[in-house]
């Protein structure tokens, strides 16, 4: 608790930051009362037109030789799973709203500009609220108030909480009630969203345990898989996308997955197959029908070079070099080719696919190819501290395994990392 002096020490600073922050609040909201405004599309919207955008320059690189085709799976997948999730939020909110189609066409008619009228009621309205504010806080203000921890704050309503401490709650009551299958169906979906995927399989292993196999959980957790692995589906994933087909075969996102698993396995023309089944079967307003139809024509394009290939003689090493491009992980290609897009939100998404790599390997361990390929990561995103670390890390998690651990400090040692014997 303060006391007396202490609070007439801090009451000037108190008022000056309460002033600077009120006067930038202000003309926040002052300004957009000064320019013409637009009927904006929806979020999910908005969100459908980027991540389809990305899919183009993912296809473009590829094109230009910046990064390989099969290099650009992992990519292609976590985009595309993305653009899913939209497209299923955006059909939702069309459902529950009569005059989403009013909204639409809204975006597309010319600006308006706020009345003379309009301008000066509302800048009226902002200039005497921080007045009244302040008033009011020195007549009912409490300037002694003690903060409140978390532990405390768990105490609020639900509806009075963040996210932070409903998931913090949740955690807390399933703690005690493991059973409760509603509290795992409602906390998995909130870890992915919060990017959180190991918390996410484990809360979809217990739904699982529960409810029983199910097609939706069954592709909730293998789409669980497919983010902690960065965008690979692994064998995992790809047994319990079948498993949910077989469960629904009219389920579009356990073949979309599926789909994608065959082209990163190698299996271009069973891949094809499967694009064209969901194809036929999908709306041609269904998001996926491009990106389907875009990866149809790589994976041609990759049956093509194949057959153009065996006409030539293999490079040395070729053959090492495929296995180790299909190893889960973002490789060190799709780090680079990523970070030198202009896209924002494409370097943040590679940037995550790294850290997943890593707190997976560092929580679960994984092969030498693994390793190397996180050490390869960090070094193309200017993280050689990370880099030395990682290298660490895994000699300290290969040690009874001889061939891997040689295999870890000779590619360490190639890249410039130091190699502590």
């Amino acid at each position: 608790m303060l006391c007396r002096d202490q609070i007439t020490k801090w009451t000037p600073m108190f008022w000056t930051f309460a002033a600077i922050l009120t006067f930038a609040a202000v003309a926040s909201v002052i300004y957009p009362l000064t320019r013409k405004s637009r009927r904006l599309q929806s979020a999910d919207a908005y969100d459908l037109t980027v991540y389809k955008s990305q899919l183009k320059e993912i296809d473009g690189d590829v094109e230009r030789g910046l990064i390989a085709s099969d290099e650009a799976d992992a990519a292609r997948a976590e985009v595309a799973r993305r653009l899913l999730i939209a497209q299923e939020s955006l059909e939702k909110s069309e459902q529950t709203s009569s005059n989403r189609a009013s909204r639409k066409k809204a975006v597309q008619e010319k600006p308006a500009t706020p009345s003379t009228t309009a301008k000066i009621v509302g800048i009226a309205a902002v200039m005497i609220v921080p007045f009244i504010s302040m008033g009011l806080y020195v007549v009912l203000g409490s300037p002694t108030l003690q903060s409140q921890p978390l532990a405390a704050r768990l105490q609020k309503p639900p509806e009075k909480q963040s996210l932070t401490e409903l998931v913090a709650s949740a955690e807390k009551k399933l703690k005690q009630n493991p059973d409760d299958l509603q509290g795992w169906k409602k906390l998995a979906p909130i870890y992915l969203s919060m990017r959180r995927p190991n918390e996410a399989v484990k809360a979809y292993h217990n739904v699982l345990r529960l409810e029983g196999e199910t097609a939706e959980t069954l592709t909730d957790l293998g789409e669980a898989l497919v983010v902690r692995e960065a965008g690979i589906v692994s064998d995992q994933a790809f047994d319990l996308f079948k498993r949910a087909n077989q469960l629904d075969a009219r389920s579009p996102k356990p073949r979309f997955f599926l789909a994608i698993a065959l082209g990163q396995k190698g299996q271009e023309q069973d891949a094809i197959k499967t694009w064209d089944a969901l194809i036929k079967d999908s709306k041609p307003s269904a998001p996926w029908v491009s990106f389907a139809k875009s990866q149809i024509a790589a994976l041609q394009k990759r049956l093509n070079s194949d057959v153009a290939g065996q006409k030539t003689t293999t490079p040395p090493h070729g053959a090492m070099a495929q296995k180790e491009s299909t190893l889960s992980g973002p490789s060190a290609e799709d780090v680079k080719a990523a970070s030198e897009m202009t896209t924002e939100d494409r370097q943040q998404m590679i940037e995550n696919m790294v850290s997943q790599l890593a707190e997976r390997l560092n929580e679960e361990g994984g092969s030498a190819d693994e390793w190397v390929r996180l050490i390869r990561a960090e070094l193309v995103l200017n993280r050689p501290d990370e880099a030395a670390k990682t290298v660490a890390k895994a000699m300290e998690s290969l040690q009874s395994d001889v061939e891997g651990l040689e295999k870890v400090k000779a590619a360490a040692r190639s890249l410039g990392v130091s190699v502590n014997q």
